[in-house]
């Protein structure tokens, strides 16, 4: 468990460090370009490099995408069961609803190479690509359906559409052609793909860090509370309990435990906002769930190694 959080602490000390920075230099545009670039280039071009390359032949690959897909969607079906029993405002609904399914692909992608090395990271690229699509579809439909913006409601199409625009699903896509094909990247373009891929960790993390907010509702504390038990302890524990089921171990076990036991999305926030969602309620969590992560990641990967 030590040897975890001594990897896991470096990744979080440069989430630290955009918070800092964002308070020295608060210019929405800086952040907003440095996520931009690492969003549409640095991410996407990590994931082609290393999904291009990727052995796929691990018998227990099958078993462990299955896992944090049900998982997933038991979370959900929790969430639903819980607003009708409790009567859950719908606005708080919507970012208990998110705050509980969605993960932060940063943090995931970084800490699968933190842990796992290169072989982490294509494992997770993965993971990505189908998860990202399962997790907006699920809740773009909540906000769809309860959030108080009506006026931004989206159709089953604009959002597949949107979805298969996502330039991380694009690099994985992109690698994936390319691993299909045996074409290798070699020489010079490698070379240059990789000084951009190793861009992406450090930006990604500071602006994760950077778009914290630093807030908790009273009012609304019980429901940000029980999001961020759901994401952090529920959903990794039923994520091992299939994974034991399933039988699936080795590595591809362990990057499914590792994305069950991410904190929330910071871009659930935006859809939030955008939406009618609760956003103040949206930003405590992602933003605790994030703080608490440093302590609930390497317990749980401690704990339930494969």
């Amino acid at each position: 468990m030590l040897h975890v959080f001594l990897s896991v602490l470096p990744i979080f000390c440069l989430v630290l460090t955009g918070f800092v920075i964002k308070r020295l230099l608060p210019h929405t545009e800086l952040w907003q370009g440095i996520e931009k670039l690492v969003y549409y280039l640095f991410f996407p071009v990590l994931l082609i490099l290393e999904v291009s390359k990727a052995n796929f032949s691990d018998g227990g690959l099958l078993q462990a995408l299955i896992a944090p897909f049900i998982a997933t969607l038991m979370i959900a079906a929790i969430i639903f069961i819980s607003k009708y029993i409790f009567n859950i405002e719908n606005r708080l609904f919507t970012s208990i609803f998110q705050g509980g399914t969605r993960y932060n692909s940063y943090v995931f992608i970084a800490l699968s190479q933190s842990l796992f090395g290169d072989a982490g990271i294509i494992l997770a690229g993965v993971f990505m690509a189908y998860m990202i699509i399962t997790v907006n579809i699920l809740c773009i439909t909540v906000m769809n359906v309860y959030g108080s913006n009506q006026g931004t409601k989206k159709g089953i199409v604009t959002i597949l559409v949107a979805l298969f625009k996502n330039p991380l699903i694009i690099g994985v896509l992109i690698g994936l052609v390319l691993n299909g094909l045996e074409i290798q990247i070699t020489g010079a373009i490698k070379q240059y793909l990789s000084y951009l891929g190793n861009t992406a960790t450090p930006l990604s993390l500071m602006s994760v860090g950077a778009g914290l907010i630093i807030m908790m509702d009273a009012k609304k504390m019980l429901g940000i509370c029980y999001a961020i038990g759901l994401k952090l302890l529920v959903m990794p524990i039923i994520t091992v309990t299939l994974l034991y089921f399933l039988g699936s171990s080795g590595l591809p076990a362990n990057i499914a435990l590792l994305f069950a036991a991410m904190p929330s999305a910071g871009n659930a926030y935006i859809l939030s906002r955008q939406m009618g969602g609760d956003s103040e309620a949206m930003a405590s969590i992602i933003t605790w769930s994030t703080l608490l992560s440093i302590v609930t990641i390497p317990i749980v990967i401690g704990l339930f190694e494969f």
